[in-house]
């Protein structure tokens, strides 16, 4: 969960907006008050006043990331992930993020939005050759046992995302990354943060 946010061209966009001191204190002092007591009621509606300001820093965040990516791409490739089995297994690191939040804005604001199948594979798939590499959650890249090419693991599984996309408009792929060096411009966004990864074969679109 190191990276929310991984585009073909390499760059990665790592955002959150952490639950606030205040709103851990007030649950604390929920769990302790009486069931059915007046302060408890009190305590509820202050949990969902603190709650709306977290949504809505939020929502910013996903209104300024959407906005580039839609501004600058006319097709936006990306995967039918399954959110839900993520906020099983990761938790709160979910929450924080609200990742499902960027792809239903996608779906509503790219001119283009192409979604892939949540069952077509895309982690661990050579970019060049389309080879299966068997990878642990913890490795981050990998070499292709048949081609000998070496990707970042999120990188390559964006080129396959964006490759399978366009092969559902029978578009062929354009590679360049005039955006990549832009898109640092996120570092200025509270919350947000970026890298750049250069070493990976660079396509166009995420």
């Amino acid at each position: 969960m190191k990276n929310q946010i991984t585009f073909s061209n390499g760059v990665k966009i790592q955002y959150l907006v952490p639950m606030s001191k205040r709103l851990r204190r007030l649950y604390h002092f929920f769990s302790r008050a009486k069931p059915g007591s007046k302060n408890k009621e009190k305590l509820l509606l202050k949990i969902k006043r603190e709650f709306e300001k977290q949504n809505k820093k939020k929502r910013d965040l996903i209104n300024k990331v959407v906005h580039f990516v839609t501004k600058n791409y006319s097709k936006v490739v990306f995967q039918d992930d399954d959110i839900h089995s993520w906020q099983k297994l990761f938790g709160k690191n979910i929450y924080e993020t609200s990742i499902g939040g960027i792809r239903n804005a996608l779906k509503r604001k790219a001119s283009t939005p192409v979604e892939v199948g949540r069952f077509v594979k895309t982690t661990g798939v050579c970019p060049v050759c389309r080879t299966n590499v068997k990878l642990d959650l913890s490795q981050r890249e990998f070499t292709c046992p048949s081609c000998n090419s070496t990707f970042d693991r999120d990188v390559a599984s964006a080129i396959v995302i964006l490759k399978e996309g366009l092969s559902l408009w029978n578009v062929g792929e354009t590679p360049g990354d005039e955006n990549a060096s832009v898109m640092l411009e996120y570092a200025s966004i509270p919350h947000v943060s970026v890298s750049m990864n250069r070493e990976n074969p660079i396509a166009r679109a995420m």
